[in-house]
C-alpha cells in the first residue's frame, strides 16, 4: 500500500485509537489495526475496522440507554 501524501511504503500496525465521543469524553481503543507511512508517518484505518468500531459504540449506546431505564 502507498501513502496518498507522499507515496511512501505503508505498513500495518497495532495502535491505539482514540473516539471522540458526544459528550466531550475520550474513548482510547488499543490494539487497533492501522496503516503507517514509513516515511511521512500518515495513519489510516481501514474502512471496515471503523464502521466495526462504530457497531460497537452504537451496542454500548444502547447498553447505556438500557441501565438508565432500569
Amino acid at each position: 500500500m502507498k501513502c496518498p501524501y507522499c507515496r511512501g511504503e505503508m505498513r500495518e500496525e497495532m495502535l491505539d485509537y482514540v473516539v471522540e465521543l458526544e459528550d466531550g469524553q475520550q474513548l482510547r481503543l488499543e490494539e487497533v489495526p492501522t496503516w503507517v507511512c514509513e516515511k511521512c508517518d500518515h495513519t489510516e484505518v481501514e474502512e471496515e475496522v471503523i464502521e466495526a468500531i462504530e457497531d460497537m459504540l452504537e451496542h454500548l449506546d444502547t447498553v447505556q440507554a438500557g441501565e438508565e431505564e432500569e
